[in-house]
Order: C-alpha cells, then sequence, then structure tokens
C-alpha cells in the first residue's frame, strides 16, 4: 500500500498532489506527500483528507500525535532540518531525500494508529 506520494518539482497546477489528495480523501488515509529538491525533501500530512469525525480523534490526543511525530522527525534530521507539527499539520523540511522518505512511511503508520485506537468505530 502506497503510503505518499512524492510530488515532482514540475507539478504543473498541483495535479499529481491534487490527484493524491483525492485518491487520500476517498480512501480516508492520511494525506502525505514528499517533495525532493536535489538533495533534500520535504515531508508534509494535513488532516484535511479525513472526514470530520476523525477530527474529535485528533483532538482527543492532545500532544501525544505531534510529540510522536517530533520524535520520528529527529530520527531523520540532520542540520539544516527545521519542523512544524501539531495535532493537524507535519512539515518536516530538508531532509535527506531517502531520509524524508522513511519519515514519511512511519509518520503514515503514526497517525493510523494514533486515529484507529482512540476512534474505535472508524478504523483507517
Amino acid at each position: 500500500m502506497k503510503k505518499y506520494a512524492e510530488i515532482p518539482k514540475n507539478d504543473v497546477g498541483a495535479k499529481v498532489e491534487s490527484a493524491w489528495f483525492e485518491s487520500c480523501r476517498e480512501r480516508e488515509v492520511p494525506f502525505i506527500t514528499v517533495k525532493s529538491r536535489t538533495k533534500l525533501a520535504d515531508v508534509h500530512w494535513d488532516y484535511i483528507a479525513f472526514p470530520v469525525e476523525v477530527d474529535k480523534a485528533l483532538e482527543s490526543l492532545g500532544t501525544k500525535l505531534r510529540d510522536d511525530a517530533i520524535a520520528i522527525f529527529k530520527k531523520y534530521a540532520n542540520k539544516r532540518s527545521q519542523y512544524t507539527a501539531n495535532g493537524h499539520l507535519v512539515w518536516y523540511k530538508n531532509l535527506e531525500i531517502q531520509q524524508a522518505k522513511f519519515a514519511a512511511e512511519e509518520l503514515y503508520d503514526l497517525i493510523v494508529t494514533h486515529i484507529n485506537g482512540v476512534n474505535r468505530a472508524y478504523r483507517v
């Protein structure tokens, strides 16, 4: 199963990203992208592809999702890396490309585990 989309530099009109978003929304799975440059990449997750009922599950986690997402970042970061993280958005910037892919996969698993753990009626 594909856990993230690699968005090409030349994604004119965000066609690849938009198609991935629609796919995630239809399957109700985390919307995670990896945008690579020459040596570095950014990983981005936004909860927006989830249905409204998932909002409550994310909010009930408090800072747990954010804290665990930061732990993933620290595992793969280098001295130029930065992050933004909260319970509804995670953005890792300037990871080495292969490290970004690993981080994206772990982030996907983390989000699915947390949502499934707090919302038994909803399964990702």
